[in-house]
């Protein structure tokens, strides 16, 4: 699992998922962030999360009387649906909606390949919202301009579906490997973009 809670990488998701009738239970510190997450699997397409993120460099309101030293703290929902399954030729691929109904902190949409060669796991994605951090034009806005730029909703208290943004404003590419250590009982290195 990811510091998302999600199955990943480190930050980034791959479009892997677990069996049917699974469910996790996850924790990680990543500073600033503290995420405890609930994972469920309750069909071999979809994966549905639920996180619960204390942000430790921001406090819980901007009004220090209000907030006192209590930190800022998100509640947010994701969701992967996988749309391919990975075959000898094929990759896997999913698509995935991370803080969807969230305060719009970490909110972002992907498309992402996952495929396995050897010990060697290999993802592309590209990415909305939070995950866009190398900004590329939106494919998209060749379709309607409603994918030009996305609505800002930080600072929303969350609880709230925000559907108007998806896939909307600059794109982003991530990708990454995580390599299966053998005979190490799991162990294994992941890299990032």
């Amino acid at each position: 699992y990811s510091n998302y809670g999600t199955i990943g990488l480190i930050s980034n998701p791959t479009a892997r998922l677990r069996k049917e009738g699974t469910l996790a239970f996850n924790w990680a510190r990543l500073d600033p962030y503290i995420r405890g997450s609930i994972i469920a699997y309750p069909f071999e397409w979809m994966e549905a999360s639920y996180q619960y993120t204390e942000v430790r460099n921001k406090l819980y309101s901007q009004n220090y009387e209000f907030s006192g030293n209590q930190t800022f703290k998100d509640k947010g929902f994701d969701l992967k649906l996988r749309l391919l399954k990975e075959s000898q030729l094929k990759p896997e691929i999913s698509i995935g909606f991370r803080d969807a109904a969230g305060t719009g902190l970490f909110t972002s949409e992907y498309l992402v390949a996952t495929k396995m060669l050897g010990n060697i796991d290999f993802t592309l994605g590209l990415g909305w919202g939070a995950l866009s951090a190398s900004p590329r034009k939106n494919p998209l806005i060749n379709i309607s301009d409603r994918f030009r730029a996305r609505d800002k909703v930080e600072g929303s208290k969350g609880g709230e579906f925000t559907t108007d943004s998806f896939f909307s404003g600059d794109m982003g590419i991530f990708g990454g490997i995580e390599y299966f250590l053998p005979y190490l009982n799991g162990a294994r290195i992941k890299i990032e973009y």
